[in-house]
């Protein structure tokens, strides 16, 4: 396979690898747990592995570093991967997993790996474009094709090892969308295995000529294409369909958190008492979870809507009439003007620092509209997100704003006026 479509099956394995992540932390299971790590150790390898990769680190010996060095990295990474898909064998034959199960597959990884290292310090490799090429001696032929051949054998062990249990649970799952998912996963490790089977032919170019060729032959890079178009298909069919749903529903939380956050912004400035917690993220990032995040954004700002209570003026009414003679709004926003209204000059007056009476009668019902919580976090969202938008937007509230910034009494005096009506 070319670069460009090596880069694009690294991708695609990142992109599982977070499925898998987020499918962990919901669900701490280790068939989520080894699958998250064998893609994203798959990944990371096809990226260091790639030709332009091998080509670009040619460069590395201005350095003092050896160019070879990132190809054993890739091919340990390789092989770390194939280490957490014979785990994700072993839970899906027993989902309760032994210790000691786990330690042997460890210890056997650390094995080949100590092998393979001994066997690339005595190759002594270099870099031929993107061809690995051992040292000049016989002794350096036969140590490039054992650590060759020891990656091969190793890949095909682990890779056995999930088939089995895939081509067993494929024959037990009931007809339907899982069972034609399993069968092509089952497939796609037998284009695995094919592929991988055919390294055999660098064992043997390793040990007579003693390069290693970093550029797949044709027959290698369709193995290659039809065993990763059979995963992604048995992933679409299986996983795929659940991460889109996520994805989608991460996408949307996000849209509608950002989309509070003028009003919100306003409310944290003069009332930052409403914050729950500090925030643990530089404030360009995205929230880890925006559901939650969204769900604390709503309380909060309904938490300063009951602070605002005692803000509230009763002149309000009066002078959104007045602002909506010269801005008339649409009948979908009407409600919404008044109420952004309203949240706006008594941000003011709380902005302005003014101290309310304490004895102040809560029952006048004219200064604000009220307004009936969501049947559900959605549909508050989008009704806190439409309220956003007329309060940032409106010129008739942004009136009503700068005459309330213009009336507010001085900061040590009560509040002048016996009326007030609440929010909510």
């Amino acid at each position: 396979m070319s670069g460009l479509v090596l880069y694009g099956v690294a991708l695609f394995f990142a992109l599982s690898a977070w499925h898998f992540a987020r499918g962990r932390r919901t669900n701490p299971r280790a068939i989520a747990r080894y699958s998250c790590y064998a893609t994203a150790l798959l990944a990371a390898a096809l990226l260091l592995l790639a030709p332009p990769t091998v080509q670009a680190a040619d460069r590395l010996h201005r350095l003092g570093i050896a160019p070879a060095l990132p190809v054993l990295l890739g091919d340990t990474l390789r092989i770390g991967a194939a280490c957490a898909i014979r785990l994700l064998a072993g839970v899906l034959r027993d989902p309760e997993l032994p210790r000691r199960a786990v330690r042997r597959q460890l210890a056997l990884l650390a094995g080949v790996l100590g092998v393979r290292a001994v066997l690339f310090v005595a190759a002594a490799p270099g870099l031929d474009a993107s061809d690995l090429t051992a040292a000049p001696s016989t002794g350096a032929r036969l140590a490039l094709a054992g650590y060759t051949a020891a990656g091969v054998l190793y890949l095909a062990y682990c890779l056995t090892a999930l088939l089995r249990q895939l081509a067993r649970l494929a024959r037990a799952a009931a007809p339907g969308r899982q069972r034609s998912g399993l069968r092509l996963l089952t497939l796609s490790l037998v284009a695995g295995l094919l592929w991988n089977a055919w390294g055999v032919d660098d064992v043997v170019q390793a040990a007579a000529t003693g390069t290693q060729a970093g550029a797949e032959d044709a027959l290698c890079g369709v193995l290659g294409l039809l065993c990763v178009a059979l995963l992604a298909t048995g992933l679409g069919t299986t996983v795929w369909p659940a991460a889109h749903a996520a994805v989608r529903g991460w996408l949307r939380a996000h849209r509608r958190y950002r989309a509070l956050a003028p009003l919100w912004r306003d409310l944290h400035t003069v009332l930052p008492e409403i914050a729950l917690a500090p925030a643990s993220r530089l404030p360009l990032l995205p929230p880890r979870d925006p559901q939650f995040a969204l769900y604390r954004r709503i309380i909060e700002i309904h938490d300063a809507r009951l602070i605002l209570r005692q803000h509230l003026d009763p002149r309000t009414p009066r002078w959104l009439a007045a602002a909506t003679s010269r801005f008339p709004p649409s009948a979908a926003r009407a409600d919404a003007t008044a109420e952004a209204a309203a949240l706006a000059a008594a941000l003011e007056r709380a902005a302005a620092g003014v101290r309310p009476n304490p004895d102040t009668p809560r029952t006048a019902p004219a200064a604000e509209p009220p307004h009936a919580l969501g049947p559900d976090l959605e549909s508050e969202a989008d009704h806190l997100a439409h309220l956003t938008r007329v309060y940032a937007t409106c010129p008739a509230v942004a009136e009503v704003r700068a005459r309330a910034r213009a009336a507010a009494p001085s900061p040590s005096a009560p509040d002048p006026d016996p009326v007030a009506s609440p929010v909510r």
